[in-house]
């Protein structure tokens, strides 16, 4: 396979110092890396300044693939869109062509028609936005979200078109939502456009419930030792034709994060 396609998520080393990104490219870099995912609020670690960001790239021969967004609730969203021409410009400057997109945080309890619609037209707007800066948004199911259900994933892909929206499965928090990924993947194999590659154990759900509080950090663990059917999902993207990033993600790490990403990097070379 391609090695350079296997991407590392770095958001786990830190979000809001540039020796946190520094570190995370000297060690996924030393395992063989070429590429990472980050998150939004990293590049505020910089200031914007665009020259200072390069530099680490190029001193670890390193791109950028994707950054993470995650949508804002209806009272901040004035702020959050004020802020996202800056920010596209950044990361367009960088030559990045996908942005993961996270549904706003926190489930009302009842998910009704209006707050469907509220979330579609969020989702939607985000879209069109950073499509002005040639990169295609990804939407990524995610727990206690608003997009977290595949009734909620259809909602958006559905009434979006594909030019607008594409899809960035992530094979845990599916599982979480009670779907199974194998399933939902299939389903829109041609929308997928981006991955997050992550393992769960049977059961290993926290306690609280899937949507009440969240699933806590710790029931996330490196890649073949949970119960996603890996194989399964790589021999779909394989026949659907993806040939983008394959991006390994661990919240949190049992020991540290450079061993994590180093067994899940082998993990993707060695099953892919």
């Amino acid at each position: 396979m391609d090695k350079t396609r296997i991407t590392a998520s770095i958001w786990p080393w830190g979000t809001s110092l540039r020796e946190e990104m520094e570190l995370a490219a000297k060690e996924v870099s030393a395992i063989g890396y070429e590429s990472f995912e980050s998150v939004k609020a990293a590049i505020y670690a910089f200031d914007l300044d665009l020259a200072a960001y390069k530099e680490v790239l190029k001193r670890y021969n390193l791109k950028p693939v994707s950054f993470y967004y995650h949508l804002p609730a209806k009272e901040a969203e004035k702020d959050f869109f004020a802020n996202l021409d800056k920010e596209l410009e950044f990361i367009a400057e960088l030559g990045v062509k996908r942005i993961c997109v996270q549904a706003t945080w926190g489930r009302p309890e009842v998910m009704d028609k209006n707050e469907l619609d509220a979330q579609l037209d969020l989702v939607g707007r985000f879209a069109e936005w950073s499509k002005r800066y040639g990169i295609m948004s990804n939407l990524h199911p995610h727990n206690n979200t608003y997009v977290m259900y595949e009734a909620e994933l259809a909602n958006c892909l559905d009434n979006l078109g594909a030019d607008v929206l594409q899809f960035a499965p992530d094979t845990a928090h599916l599982v979480c939502a009670g779907a199974d990924p194998v399933a939902v993947i299939k389903k829109y194999a041609d929308r997928v456009n981006f991955t997050h590659f992550k393992d769960i154990p049977a059961g290993g759900v926290s306690s609280r419930g899937f949507a009440d509080s969240g699933v806590e950090l710790f029931d996330f663990v490196e890649l073949g030792t949970g119960c996603v059917d890996f194989r399964a999902v790589f021999d779909i993207l394989k026949e659907a034709g993806y040939d983008g990033p394959l991006c390994a993600e661990l919240d949190k790490a049992p020991i540290s994060n450079a061993i994590s990403a180093e067994k899940n990097y082998n993990f993707i070379l060695e099953n892919y």
